[in-house]
Formats: structure tokens, sequence, C-alpha cells
């Protein structure tokens, strides 16, 4: 799972171990959900996630310019290249008498279409902003 803040401030320092809530999403479909009980790294969002448009999808959601579900929608289409179909036929609950309920909602998905799209112009924007340096040549390059 990826952090995406949660708007205030805090302070955990270097080999010290702290408690906070987050707002996150999963970067990666399929994997088991997280677990309170098990300690977590945090580590910049650019160190796990190399799709540019991720990376600003996160970013989104710690503005708070995403609801959650809509950017989880969005981070498995993106980044475990989930099609929207089968985002929008994932399965939530299963009731007792046999009915489910959607993973997702309709408005959710929806916001999660125009969030990626947002965040693939902004990670376009960036790049542009930001060429990528050539790489330093060793020695044995010469």
């Amino acid at each position: 799972a990826s952090s995406g803040g949660g708007g205030g401030l805090f302070n955990v320092g270097p080999e010290k171990v702290g408690k906070i809530k987050i707002v996150a999403v999963c970067l990666e479909h399929g994997k088991i959900d997280p677990n309170p009980r098990v300690p977590y790294e945090m580590r910049p969002i650019e160190s796990f996630a190399t799709k540019g448009e991720v990376v600003e999808l996160v970013k989104m959601l710690s503005k708070g310019e995403i609801d959650q579900k809509s950017a989880q929608a969005a981070a498995w289409h993106l980044n475990s290249d989930l099609p929207w179909a089968e985002l929008a036929n994932k399965i939530g609950k299963k009731h007792l008498d046999g009915t489910t309920e959607p993973y997702f909602t309709a408005g959710q998905l929806e916001f999660g279409v125009r969030a990626s799209r947002e965040a693939a112009h902004r990670a376009e924007e960036f790049a542009k902003k930001n060429p990528a340096k050539e790489p330093s040549k060793s020695l044995s390059d010469k």
C-alpha cells in the first residue's frame, strides 16, 4: 500500500516507531490487505511506483483532490493494468441471501477514470518541466 498523507503534519524521527492513521491505496491488485499489527516502512512513492501517473494519483489523494475508493480504482487501473470493466464487475460484499454489492460504485469508477486521465496529464507536464538527465558515464564507458 502507498500512503496518501492524511492532511496533517507529523514527525517520526529516524529509526523511531510511531502509529499514524493514513489514507492509502493498494498499488498491487491481489496483495493481501494491510494489517495494523504489521509494522510498515514509510518511503517516498517514487521508490516504488515506476509510472509517473501513479505518483501523481497518490499526490492527488494526499491533497484531498480525490476520494480513497475512486483513487483505489484508478491505482489498480494504472499500476496493475486492470481494465475498467473488470473493476466495474469486482464484487465487494457477498450477503447470506446470495446477493452481492459491487466493490466500486458507478460514481467512484467515473471519478476514477477522470482522475486517472488527470494524473496522466500531470505526469506528462511534470516530465516536460523535469526532463530526465543523461546518466553519467563511468570510466569503462569512455
